[in-house]
């Protein structure tokens, strides 16, 4: 039996409305169960939205969903020399308050943007009782009305343009926490960055000197270390290395069931196309040029991977 998701449209499919209009897409305009707060909220990004907050391309640059058609996308670091220390953050609440001194595992799904250029490893998950209230002109700083508040951190690394990494922890609660805000609480000069590249200029005149993530999947359950590992035991699981790479890489399955491999350009024009068990090596390089590259793993006619190549 599959623990019970507690957060409510933890995916960010459940929109008000399509956005079809400039600075529309904020979470509280797009989103029924999702807030926001900071100097300026966070983004929902939809496949039924105009092109600018549209999946998979958009201003931010290409991810397909980790799931369904949406997901939200924030900064967790500016170098915007006229909002220093602005952040911008996302508040979600939970179906059920959470149960004093029990384990829960939370984990959610992250891709660095491909046009921005640069990463930040620092992420929090801030647990309350009730939705805490932000300073516009501290962005940075949370003024807090909480009795109970659990402060869950990730520091690792964040730098991947391609596909999802899954962020993963457990912790313990305090009780009577409902609600969860993401986002980074630190200020620049103490967050953990890194210069990694991309094209700043993404609309207009403007340069948007940051990092911005992706996020999708959100969850948050009740810990049951015997039933998760059955699970995962149980799941399929693809993986693609190097990646990046120079046209010859390997994919494996942790199942010996037939998959077939599709790579697409990000037209959308099949490129190659294989079968494989369990592992293969694939070389591709004289086929394609330099670029990002579309990746589907289909079994029994099933999707059970996708992702991104980067041929280089």
């Amino acid at each position: 039996m599959l623990a019970q998701n507690l957060v409510v449209d933890g995916s960010f499919e459940d929109t008000i409305r399509c956005q079809n209009q400039p600075f529309t897409s904020y979470l509280q305009q797009s989103l029924k169960y999702w807030k926001y707060g900071g100097y300026i909220s966070g983004i929902s990004f939809n496949s039924c939205n105009w092109s600018r907050y549209s999946t998979p391309q958009n201003d931010a640059g290409y991810e397909i969903p980790h799931s369904g058609q949406g997901y939200i996308g924030i900064p967790t670091f500016g170098e915007l020399t006229n909002t220093p220390d602005s952040r911008k953050f996302a508040t979600g609440k939970l179906n059920q308050t959470l149960q004093a001194n029990k384990t829960y595992r939370f984990s959610l799904y992250v891709s660095l943007s491909d046009s921005l250029i640069y990463s930040c490893n620092n992420l929090s998950i801030y647990f309350s009782d009730t939705i805490p209230t932000f300073s516009v002109y501290d962005s940075y700083k949370i003024q807090y009305n909480l009795t109970h508040p659990i402060n869950v951190n990730f520091h690792q690394n964040m730098s991947n343009k391609v596909g999802w990494t899954k962020l993963d922890t457990t912790f313990i609660a305090s009780g009577n926490e409902r609600y969860l805000t993401i986002g980074n609480f630190l200020k620049d000069a103490q967050s953990d960055t890194n210069y990694v590249g991309g094209n700043t200029v993404i609309s207009g005149n403007y340069y948007w000197d940051y990092a911005f993530l992706y996020i999708d999947d959100i969850s948050v359950e009740l810990y049951d270390e015997s039933a998760i590992q059955s699970s995962e035991a149980e799941s399929q699981k693809i993986e693609i290395y190097p990646n990046p790479n120079n046209g010859i890489f390997t994919v494996t399955s942790n199942t010996n069931e037939l998959c077939n491999m599709e790579v697409y350009s990000m037209m959308g024009d099949a490129v190659f196309n294989d079968n494989f068990r369990s592992s293969k090596q694939i070389e591709v390089a004289n086929h394609l040029a330099k670029g990002i590259y579309l990746c589907k793993v289909l079994q029994n006619g099933s999707v059970v991977y996708q992702g991104k190549i980067v041929v280089q």
